[in-house]
Parts: C-alpha cells; structure tokens; sequence
C-alpha cells in the first residue's frame, strides 16, 4: 500500500516539476546573497496593492471610432502597482476579464445587436476584505430594446492569484453548500422562479460571481436566473460557516476560524509530508518534512522577506516549530527547502515551490480533549479541473494557544 501511495504522488510530482521547468521567468538572475542577521523580523499582514483607476476605450471592427464603428465596449478597470509582485499578477487577471468581455461582445452582443449604436459599458469597484482583493465589474450591455445587466468579479489573494467560492472556504464542496443555502431562501418565496436546488448549483459561477466578505461571500446571480429580468442581478450575502462542513460554526466542534486555521495547518503539513508519502506519529517528523514545513510556513505566515531571504532567531524558529508538533526541531534537509542556520539565526529562502496539496476535511469527532478529523489529500487547490485526489488521511489534534495555527499535531496517518 505505501509503495503505490508513493508511486501516486511521485506521478503528481513530476508533472508539477515538468510543468515548472517548461517556465522560465523572464529576467531572472543569479541568487541574491542572504542578509546578515539582524533583528527579529516583524509579522505583518501583506498591505494592500494600490491601484489607479483608468478607462478602457474598444470599437468594433478594428480601427473604427465612435463615430462609425458596429459596437463600442468602455471599461473602468483598475491599475495595479507594480511595485508590488502581486501587481503583475492582478493586472494579468484584469487583462484576462477583458479578453473575456470581447469574446462574449464578439460572439454573443454584437450578432445580436438590434439597436442603433450598440455599447457595452463597465464600471468597477475594488474592496479589499480579509486579505481578498475583490474587483467588482457591473456590465450593462446595450444591444437589444432591454439593456441586459450582469456582474463579473475577480477574487484574487495576497499574490494576486484569482480564488473560486472552493479556495475562499477551503472546501471542495463550498458551492454545493451555497446552492443549498440560496434554495434555502428562496424556496417558497413568489418573488422568485420554482426552479429547484441543481439550477441554483448550475447558476453560480464559482470563479467570477463571488464577492468575499468580512464573514462570508455574497452570491450573485445573472438577472433573469432565479427571477423575472426586471429583478436585475440577484445578490445573497452568506455566512463563513455555512459553507463549510457541519462540524463547523458557533456551538460545534471547531468555529470557522479554527477551521479556516486548521486547513492551513494542513495544508503545510501535506506540502512537507506528500513528496515522500511520510504518515506522522506522535508528532515526529523526519528532517525533510520538518524543514519542508517550516520552509513553508515562515514563508506564507506573513513575515515579510529581505534580498530574498527571511532571517527568525533560532529561539523562535524553534519554538513555533515545538507549538505545532509538540517535539523539538528535527534539523535541516536542504532537499526539502533552502534553510540555513548562521550564528543562531535560521536564514529561510523565501522562494516557493510550484505545487501545492491540500486536505479536503470531511468529518470531525472529539475525544478526551483531541480532536480527530478525517478528509482527502488533494494534488492542488480546491475543486479545479486539474484538481486530483491523492489519498485519504486521519488527523489528531489537540488545542494550543501558542502554535500560531491554534493546534498541535500529534497523528497525520494517510491511507489509500
């Protein structure tokens, strides 16, 4: 059984790293020399890209203008700073709406226009909740006698990276949750369509009709979808916990916090662990999926790097490593990440891996003061067509106010 879990992730592996490899950043140089220590980094939240807002101006056919052209698009779209790394990547999603909104211009609004100077315009909005950059873009396309209305949004992370309804919950089944709690609303209300619970599942756009909020998202629907046209676009504000399994939420075993904070905790153990398909005991790592983890969590925890590179006072290294597993640091593997310990500093490259695995919690019980969750280690984010499952797992935790995930891992057994 371990030999063809192995084999399973191994397979997982090399097309990520082959994947990797057939990428090469343009100006890329030689690596940086690491900093000397200096004092203890500070943890801070990524502060928020700024951004310009501008116009985007289009007309159908090519070369044509205001005054004689088939079809007009004007867009509001926002400029990211490229000061940041996470500009780049937001400005290429925004680039990516636009392509998307001139493909359905010039395959569905254009054909069909009716109307004396056919126009699509858009406006935006940025808000930033929760470290979610959310980018609202409300269309109005004048091509027939009704305007048709519709509301496109990019969800996009610290990096800049676009989030589906799966990502912002951590769940693989977080819209099948959603469909649920809208029928919910719904169900029995004249206002809108008898249209039963798989229509709802069929409308919700996972990727681009999702807003994160402070304590959840808002759902919106395409006008004419659950209700008459004259409605507009439909919007559901739903809480965190909803959309998440049902031993999450106020009164059950976990609150959505602790949920949010345990699928990230196993998210770094699953990175370390997954490579080499090492179960967990006791809360004994080896050294390469110790280092592996560390690697990742100093990395993502929100301290910020210096020439490439992020210097933690071996005490402290230490100490958040003994909070999560309640063992001391095994030492270094440098297969498994870039660490260094120079005059009782640890020096973590802040590069990262190009691939990623996830656990998909599935169920949860208590005993005895520990916590046992079974779920599905997953090859990549949550629910996308590249999305593959690897192998089922069993994890016990039990609470810890000085582990910066809230929990220390004792049990991490994977099976097939």
């Amino acid at each position: 059984m371990a030999k063809s879990l192995k084999s399973r992730i191994a397979s997982l592996l090399f097309a990520a790293v082959f994947a990797a490899l057939c990428f090469v950043a343009p100006g890329c140089r030689g690596r940086v020399s690491p900093p000397e220590p200096t004092e203890e980094p500070r943890v801070t939240e990524a502060p928020p890209v700024s951004y310009e807002m501008t116009q985007y101006l289009r007309f159908w056919p090519e070369k044509s203008d205001s005054a004689n052209c088939d079809y007009c698009c004007s867009v509001q779209l926002p400029e990211f700073s490229k000061s940041f790394t996470a500009g780049y990547a937001m400005n290429r999603a925004v680039d990516a709406y636009l392509e998307e909104l001139a493909s359905r211009i010039e395959t569905k609004y254009l054909p069909g226009a009716i109307v004396e100077s056919p126009l699509s315009q858009v406006s935006c909005e940025v808000k930033v909740s929760c470290g979610v950059t959310n980018v609202i873009f409300t269309e109005e396309h004048y091509y027939e006698a009704q305007p048709e209305r519709a509301k496109r949004v990019l969800m996009l992370d610290e990096r800049g990276n676009e989030l589906t309804i799966r990502d912002l919950f951590c769940n693989y089944h977080a819209d099948d949750l959603a469909a649920a709690a809208v029928f919910e609303k719904i169900s029995g209300d004249p206002a809108y369509y008898p249209v039963e619970e798989s229509r709802v599942l069929a409308a919700i756009d996972i990727k681009r009709g999702v807003i994160a909020t402070e304590g959840g998202c808002i759902v919106c629907f395409d006008e004419g979808v659950l209700a008459p046209f004259e409605e507009g676009v439909i919007e559901f504000e739903l809480a965190g916990e909803s959309l998440t399994p049902d031993f999450v939420g106020e009164g059950k075993l976990v609150s959505f916090r602790e949920y949010l904070d345990i699928v990230r905790f196993l998210g770094f153990v699953a990175n370390a662990s997954a490579v080499r398909g090492e179960s967990i005991s006791e809360g004994l790592l080896s050294e390469y999926a110790a280092t592996g983890f560390m690697g990742r969590a100093v990395t993502e925890l929100g301290v910020r790097p210096a020439a490439g590179r992020i210097p933690v006072p071996a005490e402290r290294f230490e100490a958040m490593y003994r909070a999560c597993f309640g063992n001391d640091f095994p030492g270094i593997d440098t297969e498994a990440h870039d660490i260094k310990l120079i005059d009782g500093v640890y020096s973590v490259s802040a590069a990262q891996k190009d691939y990623y695995y996830n656990v998909d919690l599935l169920s949860a019980s208590e005993e005895g003061g520990a916590l046992t969750l079974t779920g599905d280690v997953i090859f990549g984010k949550f629910g996308y067509s590249n999305t593959a499952f690897v192998c089922h797992v069993t994890v016990r935790l039990t609470k810890n106010p000085e582990s910066p995930f809230g929990f220390t891992l004792g049990e991490y057994a994977l099976s097939l």
